[in-house]
């Protein structure tokens, strides 16, 4: 069995699409754990709509995304663990592509690519940065979203999300996971990643303090991810030119540099921060 831990804090209007894209998986052998954050609107009669004894409800005093996850992680009776966003859509087949990929290749976790969508419309590619296979252990597992995983449970029951962490929890749990277990790619996009007005993932302002405490935590982190320096410096700056405060902007920016100084680091750096 999958349990599936869908962490949800007043998204009652979005949230039956997420759920049906659960419940309409081609694999049906899944628990559904929605754990409510604390919600003040409607979730619980939301969630109450749906007659369907795969469901199981959570709800908890508000305390964040990571509780929720680990909370639903506590909750979780199936030998494997996947995780949904509530503004998210999963493609039909997606538990049992990973589910087939897991079972023959030996991974403990597997995750995929996601499609990008604003306004139903697809502009780009999440995660396109990886290519089919075993992640190497010195590539660095950024741009994963929690969304896109499945693993076995004794994973995400060892290296839980750290509630600390403003942003990038799933990175910073994948760094930590990537030392004891394999992950897999599968290049194909089996996530619809739809982007909200007031999704937490268009909120930038917590960027620099996120990486300063993957750093303060991941100690060999230079040493491990050495190669991955130039991609992290584009991630960085990605970021900050999302940033509409221009003291906030310029400081994101200029933090690229502590992952490297090369030549195309500094040419993207004056394109897009100077010019």
């Amino acid at each position: 069995m999958i349990s599936v831990v869908l962490p949800s804090y007043n998204r009652a209007h979005i949230l039956p699409r997420a759920i049906e894209s659960i419940l309409g998986q081609t694999y049906k052998d899944i628990e559904l754990i929605i754990v409510d954050d604390g919600s003040s609107d409607n979730t619980a009669e939301v969630v109450g709509s749906f007659s369907d004894s795969r469901i199981v409800y959570v709800r908890q005093e508000n305390a964040g995304a990571c509780a929720a996850r680990n909370n639903g992680i506590a909750h979780a009776r199936g030998d494997y663990i996947a995780f949904q966003d509530s503004d998210d859509i999963w493609h039909q087949d997606k538990l049992e592509k990973q589910l087939a990929t897991l079972q023959n290749t030996g991974a403990d976790v597997v995750f995929c690519r996601m499609n990008r969508m604003v306004g139903g419309e697809k502009v780009g590619l999440v995660s396109d940065y990886f290519h089919e296979g075993f992640l190497p252990k010195d590539e660095v597992p950024m741009s994963i979203g929690t969304q896109t995983l499945v693993g076995k449970s004794e994973v995400f029951k060892q290296e839980r999300f750290d509630s600390e962490m403003p942003r990038f929890q799933e990175f910073e749990m994948l760094v930590r996971a990537q030392k004891s277990f394999s992950i897999y790619c599968i290049e194909e996009p089996l996530v619809d990643y739809c982007l909200q007005k007031d999704s937490i993932s268009v909120k930038p302002s917590s960027v620099l303090t996120a990486w300063n405490l993957i750093l303060k935590k991941h100690p060999d982190f230079f040493r491990v991810y050495g190669s991955s320096r130039e991609r992290i410096a584009r991630d960085v700056q990605l970021n900050a030119k999302s940033v509409s405060d221009f003291a906030k902007r310029w400081r994101l920016a200029l933090f690229s540099f502590k992952f490297s100084k090369s030549p195309k680091t500094l040419a993207r750096f004056i394109k897009w921060f100077v010019l």
